[in-house]
């Protein structure tokens, strides 16, 4: 479930800067090991974790026919997530998914598996430009920063494409 990180900052860290997919369950995790509101879900989504809402055992935690859905209004609703909050957490579980290229590239557009604003299709995420540039920038800049630190230039795998390596990709497909 992922909530468990809240107690270790250190993998917590590792988990941003892999960006490795979290999917959530706050409503079973509510049922099963904590108070809806002490969920870390929404201090993990500030922070720029690769995190998406889920369902666990919808039969046995869920009120209603869309327990996703469910998931999404009741997280909205308790922890003021905004709209555009809703189309990034959405959009981050499409690519967390399992489906292939062809249905990814449906949903999101032809360049979704880049990570800045070159890959978003904001007619089909409705997360604005400004939103995914600031992820992209934030986390180039961490990793810069510990690059810097460290002395040594490219010491770590960035989980993350460079902008130069995402514009070569665009000249080359158009």
């Amino acid at each position: 479930h992922g909530i468990n990180m809240r107690h270790n900052p250190a993998i917590e860290f590792l988990y941003y800067l892999t960006q490795i997919g979290v999917a959530v369950s706050p409503l079973s995790n509510t049922y099963l090991f904590l108070d809806y509101m002490n969920n870390p879900f929404p201090l993990f989504f500030s922070r720029g974790l690769n995190v998406s809402l889920s369902t666990d055992d919808p039969l046995q935690f869920h009120h209603t026919q869309e327990p996703l859905i469910e998931e999404y209004s009741i997280a909205a609703k308790q922890w003021g997530l905004s709209t555009t909050d809703m189309c990034e957490i959405a959009r981050n579980s499409v690519l967390q998914s399992g489906y292939d290229h062809n249905v990814k590239k449906g949903w999101l557009g032809r360049l979704y598996f880049l990570n800045s604003s070159l890959g978003n299709n904001v007619t089909m995420s409705h997360v604005p430009d400004s939103r995914i540039a600031y992820r992209f920038e934030v986390y180039h800049d961490e990793i810069n920063f510990f690059e810097q630190v460290v002395g040594q230039k490219g010491w770590f795998k960035r989980a993350q494409l460079q902008k130069e390596e995402e514009d070569a990709i665009v000249a080359e497909v158009e």
